[in-house]
């Protein structure tokens, strides 16, 4: 019986809204925008996030970062006299033997050569590395195998090429066993690492580069076959593997003052912690989050303001039709319930149309802005939850103020 009252206060509901069509969508706009703020915030949030939690994966949870800093001529000359020439190899070699808690240590060095397989050439860039860079960064060979000890202390012509680079030089052949030419230097290419995805959007913690058009090669042979401006010893970052996640923030304070005691002082290198930058990108993603969320509430709260407006309006209009059916039997729960479900059948279907506009702005913002949108069920269910919500709240107002009307003044009412 409870059940058949309701179906029918839902039939009155849908009825009513069927006859005011213009009326009605005027009163679900500000719910839904304020839906659509919700699913968009939530989508845009959610994709930053992840790109965030993928820049730090790529990188390391346990890895810290020593990058060569650039500094003017006249600092670099001030460097110099106080006998500091910048990120070195020896820096890598001393990290390594000072701290017993690091796991790897991989010096990279960035070469600016040509890099040309049979007639073709690729924009590649050179990588010149020791045999820990693979378990340092966790970038291992797809196929083939990376560089091995015996490579960097011998200084072997070997080279281990990205997944766009195989593409580029050799297309579907199997490059391991063949030979390509970095600067006018022979390597044979010994294996080919695994394809990584990169995305280069709004939460771009980290400045990353596209390691599938990396070609790497042995740290000692780059020194003696492909010499740089910098100078033999000269590296750009030193990557380094810590054993415990939770003692990254304190090896790399170690790592600062070992480095700033060899460079008597001189800084001329930066550390970083790729786990300290997601905090600081999730705490700025926090501000964003409650900004774009006081934006929402806003909105609904203005929907639901009209809303209730409106549904006053509405049983001022239906006086007489709730004195009548007061009169033949209807209690005064029953009437509180048919204008409670017409109201949250107006919130619900502005929540629902506001669904649709906000994945509509997230894929748009995606499309246009280039910024990585998420939309998770989570979201959306929250925003459903949400608009119906507002209906209860809103319109037990005017659902209560219909339902203690007095049954004859209702009737008389003209």
């Amino acid at each position: 019986m409870q059940s058949l009252r309701h179906a029918e206060s839902l039939r009155i509901g849908i009825r009513s809204i069927r006859a005011h069509k213009l009326r009605s969508f005027l009163t679900m706009l500000g719910m839904i925008f304020g839906v659509a703020a919700v699913v968009s915030m939530v989508s845009i949030a959610e994709g930053a996030r992840r790109e965030a939690v993928e820049q730090i994966r790529l990188l390391g949870t346990n890895n810290i970062r020593v990058t060569q800093r650039e500094l003017s001529e006249s600092a670099r000359a001030a460097a110099e006299q106080k006998g500091s020439s910048g990120l070195v190899l020896d820096d890598a070699v001393l990290i390594a033997e000072s701290l017993w808690n690091v796991r790897g240590v991989a010096p990279i060095r960035f070469v600016d050569a040509s890099v040309l397989g049979g007639h073709r050439e690729t924009p590649a860039r050179v990588v010149a590395t020791n045999e820990q860079y693979d378990h340092v960064t966790d970038f291992f060979a797809g196929d083939g195998r990376f560089l091995s000890p015996l490579d960097v202390a011998t200084g072997k012509r070997v080279a281990v090429i990205g997944a766009e680079v195989r593409e580029a030089l050799f297309g579907f052949r199997n490059p391991v066993g063949r030979r390509i030419r970095i600067g006018d230097q022979w390597f044979t290419v010994v294996g080919v690492m695994e394809p990584k995805t990169i995305r280069k959007g709004r939460a771009s913690v980290i400045k990353l580069r596209n390691v599938n058009q990396d070609v790497y090669v042995p740290i000692t042979t780059a020194a003696l076959r492909l010499p740089d401006a910098s100078g033999p010893g000269g590296v750009q970052e030193i990557a380094i593997q810590v054993d415990d996640p939770d003692a990254v923030s304190q090896t790399a304070q170690v790592v600062k003052r070992l480095l700033a005691r060899s460079h008597q002082g001189v800084e001329d290198f930066e550390i970083v912690v790729p786990a300290e930058l997601l905090a600081q990108a999730q705490s700025t993603q926090r501000v964003f989050n409650v900004v774009m969320g006081s934006i929402a509430a806003i909105s609904l709260l203005v929907g639901g303001i009209g809303i209730m407006n409106v549904m006053l309006t509405t049983v001022t209009e239906r006086t007489r039709e709730i004195g009548i059916r007061r009169a033949v039997g209807a209690t005064r729960r029953t009437i509180l319930t048919q204008f409670l479900i017409e109201t949250v059948l107006v919130s619900t279907s502005g929540g629902c149309l506001g669904i649709v506009l906000g994945s509509a702005m997230a894929k748009g913002i995606h499309l246009f802005a280039g910024w990585e949108t998420v939309i998770s069920l989570s979201g959306t269910l929250l925003a459903f939850a949400i608009s119906a919500g507002v209906g209860v709240v809103f319109g037990l107002y005017p659902a209560r103020r219909a339902a203690r009307m007095d049954p004859i003044a209702a009737l008389r009412f003209e």
